[in-house]
């Protein structure tokens, strides 16, 4: 998740990294193109859970997919964000309305692998408008770059940690839709629509179970301009992003530039270099990006070469389960996903 400037946008663009705990340090995120749309469970039916996304901050377009919420009945806008390995309340905002903090034995890494120091936050009470509250549990809280505390986004929330028994969670870029869907039938659909990046059993589940609050979060595997690579499934940000240290990155490096654009990750400001205009393709799904080269490395608890980010899931529908993960993609474009068009996420 990284944290930095979109050109153009009069915003910043946010992506969170995965709040993770690290391994030696545990306690006991235009044009209308066909795009695949699944019929669903409507928030009509018993127990469907639907919410809408927005793309917009300030009545500029925004990257990222955000909901209106609240925290401890405080709204907020809530970035959703499958890089972010569980539920995170920022820093600031917990603070400001009297949360209590209590420090994590486990330190927790962002999205260049940097250690940072974590919370935990109980009486959260998180809810998203139109779907509800969420399952009552410990959440994790950290201090964020102040950027977020500008654009008001005072939590995160993973959307893989929202599905529940034979539910699925359905994140549509392209419908601007959050909503719960009986996982197998949606699955079924979606293999019918689009083009997958991903299909069930092809992604690498990263999973930790035994940290005081536990993580998930997925690795799919892709190819950048030929080169194998293994990303972080990541909508809380921007830019796709290759680690230069990797073997992809150390093959591609030759040909990237520098990018002064300021970028952050948790612990800070990041160091980057563009690889501009290659071919990133997932499964039978590929798009043409300006990927990002950071310096950094993994948590070691989710090895990865780097990760997927909004760039080229803004044309896809994203099904996660308990351990489970569909994607499908319709062709992809360069607007930003229309979401609510016309409703800024001022909660």
């Amino acid at each position: 998740m990284l944290w930095g400037r979109a050109v153009g946008l009069a915003a910043f663009a946010i992506g969170l990294a995965a709040c993770g705990p690290s391994p030696d340090a545990r306690s006991p995120h235009s044009r209308r193109a066909a795009h695949p749309t699944v019929a669903t469970a409507t928030p009509d039916e018993a127990g469907a859970r639907r919410a809408k996304l927005i793309f917009r901050v300030d009545g500029e377009p925004f990257p990222l997919p955000l909901v209106a919420g609240k925290v401890a009945g405080h709204p907020t806008k809530i970035l959703i964000d499958s890089g972010a390995s569980s539920h995170v309340v920022a820093g600031w905002l917990a603070r400001s309305i009297g949360l209590s903090m209590k420090k994590l034995g486990d330190i927790g890494t962002d999205h260049v692998g940097k250690q940072i120091q974590t919370f935990r936050v109980e009486g959260a009470k998180l809810s998203i408008d139109g779907w509800g509250r969420l399952a009552e549990s410990p959440v994790i809280a950290m201090d964020v770059p102040e950027v977020a505390e500008r654009l008001g986004i005072g939590a995160i929330v993973s959307p893989q940690q929202l599905a529940r028994g034979k539910d699925g969670v359905v994140l549509d870029m392209r419908a601007g839709v959050l909503r719960t869907a009986p996982f197998v039938e949606t699955a079924h659909e979606m293999a019918g629509t689009g083009s997958p990046l991903v299909t069930l059993g092809e992604a690498r589940v990263c999973e930790d179970r035994d940290s005081a609050i536990p993580g998930l979060s997925f690795v799919i595997p892709a190819t950048i301009d030929g080169q194998r690579a293994n990303l972080l499934l990541d909508t809380g940000a921007h830019h796709s992003d290759l680690f230069a240290s990797s073997a992809a990155g150390q093959k591609l490096g030759p040909r990237s530039v520098p990018n002064r654009d300021e970028v952050f990750a948790a612990s800070g400001k990041v160091a980057r270099r563009v690889l501009y205009q290659v071919k990133l393709a997932a499964g039978s799904f590929a798009a043409t990006a300006d990927v990002d080269l950071i310096l950094g490395a993994p948590d070691r608890s989710c090895a990865r070469d780097g990760a997927l980010a909004m760039d080229v899931l803004k044309s896809c529908v994203l099904l996660f389960g308990r351990g489970k993960l569909a994607v499908t993609c319709g062709p992809a474009e360069d607007e930003t996903p229309d979401g609510d068009a016309d409703a800024d996420a001022d909660p």
